[in-house]
């Protein structure tokens, strides 16, 4: 038994909407086929079987939402046949993004976390999802809890994930400003939100303001993106961003090490993303 289609090593494309290629693959065997398959990419991998009546098995059922090397085993009585096939990815525009996210609820500044974490990419230049140091995947950087197999593959799935814990840091948030009946603004809780999204909390109470205030005792690197300094470290205090920076910049390529002096801040993320 071999097989007439696909060729060994083809490669099939997910549109950006996205809408999954059908795969079809046909042996040179008659009657009825069995066929065993498995999709995986990274530490992700999807498997399971179909029946057919004929030599011919259309696998893009079975693998939507997934992307990777789709490896298929075709079995007819005696005989059998392997091949393995590639599934890739196209980003989405801009446009398509926004307009898919203005239709979900509760999506509103989203998009700006969006911009900043991937600027709308969701794949590579090798058109696999793009993934972080960090472990995190696709559009939205999901890195805890990890994403399942299909978020990481079909972008909208991504968002719909993204959305999901943007509404949890929101709820967060809400929980946290208005401790001991405190009052905030609309404002306050949209930088508590992004600021939590990145980890840790944006705001401390100002007993002789009467009012949330941003904490006092950050500082941020203006030129990265969530990286400052605790201003109440003995080392830190009475320098200027800029000697502090002059300082520690050399040590960002390497990523923050136990003892270093600077780190990262969520207050210095969400003045990065929503201009604060």
């Amino acid at each position: 038994m071999e097989f007439v289609k696909p060729r060994a090593a083809d490669v099939f494309t997910i549109s950006s909407a996205p809408d999954w290629p059908a795969i079809e693959f046909q042996t040179n065997a008659t009657g009825a086929h069995t066929w065993t398959w498995t999709i995986s990419w990274d530490v992700f991998k999807e498997s399971g079987t179909a029946s057919t009546l004929d030599n011919r098995w259309d696998a893009k059922t079975a693998i939507t939402n997934f992307g990777g090397t789709l490896s298929v085993t075709a079995k007819a009585g005696q005989e059998h046949a392997s091949i393995s096939v590639t599934v890739k990815g196209t980003n989405p525009t801009a446009i398509e993004v926004t307009q898919y996210m203005s239709a979900q609820a509760n999506s509103a500044g989203f998009e700006k976390i969006i911009a900043q974490e991937n600027k709308y990419k969701h794949f590579t230049r090798n058109n696999e999802p793009a993934k972080s140091f960090d472990n995190g995947y696709g559009m939205c950087q999901l890195t805890k809890p990890r994403p399942s197999f299909a978020q990481t593959w079909n972008w909208k799935l991504n968002v719909d994930g993204g959305l999901d814990l943007f509404g949890k840091k929101r709820t967060a948030a809400v929980s946290y400003l208005s401790k001991q009946k405190r009052a905030y603004t609309d404002e306050q809780l949209k930088y508590e939100t992004v600021c939590q999204w990145n980890g840790g909390t944006y705001h401390e109470w100002s007993a002789t303001a009467g009012a949330w205030v941003r904490k006092t005792t950050i500082v941020c690197d203006t030129a990265t993106g969530n990286m400052g300094w605790d201003m109440s470290k003995p080392e830190n205090k009475g320098k200027t961003e800029a000697e502090l920076r002059a300082r520690d910049k050399g040590e960002y390529g390497a990523g923050r090490k136990d003892g270093a002096l600077w780190g990262y801040y969520g207050v210095c993320y969400a003045d990065h993303v929503l201009g604060g």
